[in-house]
């Protein structure tokens, strides 16, 4: 049982990180570092870095060393695919099963959205805001796909987003979802969930192709350094990156 919940400590912490952009993409993870950063051996620490494998955030080599995976244009058009296919129809199948407490709910995560500005905290509301419908699918696979799809996506707005008061037009398309539930309109809801993940993928897509097209003019040559992650530079525990193509 220890063991299994070292690894889980590990993969949560190292999830956090890469997701909020503190490891940035292209670092390359050490085994035997990160197992003297948690104070744990390196079994543990190798089965962390598998659970994030399956989870699309590291890319595990043969040599004790994992790559946190890019991220690019292709990667967020088909999460966003997948997106638009699945979380209609979570809408869809929940509108019906949503009661008073989950508007009430959802009221809330619109007010908590409106108040904060800092990324962290908009995603977190964001999350819960459409969670309560999709919780009510009664489909636990389901629902776990939209979440970890959604934490995947996030991880673009971490690292690209400065500010979520640069969110703040999607506040109408909030009310409208929540205005369709509380009308108990199931197809109406699932369409305006359909067009707000649209217009998410295209806010996102235009940071991705400003910060794409800001390295192509800082950087020349074909080949350049990835930005440092907030961590510090001589952290023991992080390999340095890699050159990669841009």
């Amino acid at each position: 049982m220890a063991y299994h919940n070292a690894a889980g400590r590990v993969a949560s912490q190292l999830r956090s990180e890469i997701l909020h952009g503190d490891i940035a993409p292209g670092r390359r993870l050490s085994q035997q570092r990160l197992a003297e950063r948690f104070g744990v051996s390196r079994i543990p620490v190798r089965d962390a870095l598998q659970i994030l494998a399956g989870e699309g955030l590291v890319n595990p080599a043969s040599n004790g060393t994992a790559t946190v995976t890019e991220m690019s244009v292709a990667e967020l058009q088909e999460l966003y695919e997948l997106r638009e296919a699945v979380e209609p129809l979570a809408t869809q199948l929940g509108v019906q099963n949503v009661g008073r407490a989950d508007v009430l709910m959802m009221r809330k995560q619109l007010d908590v959205m409106d108040e904060h500005a800092d990324t962290h905290t908009w995603l977190a509301a964001n999350a819960d805001f459409h969670a309560a419908v999709y919780r009510r699918a009664n489909r636990p696979r389901m629902t776990a796909m939209v979440e970890q799809l959604r934490r995947l996506t996030d991880r673009y707005l971490y690292v690209h987003l400065q500010d979520a008061a640069q969110t703040g037009h999607l506040r109408s398309e909030h009310q409208a979802i929540l205005a369709a539930v509380e009308k108990g309109d199931p197809a109406l809801a699932a369409q305006l969930t359909r067009e707000h993940l649209a217009t998410s993928h295209d806010l996102i897509l235009t940071y991705l192709l400003e910060d794409e097209a800001g390295l192509a003019a800082d950087q020349p040559d074909p080949v350049h350094t990835r930005p440092t992650p907030k961590s510090a530079p001589n952290d023991p525990v992080l390999d340095p990156p890699k050159k990669i193509p841009s």
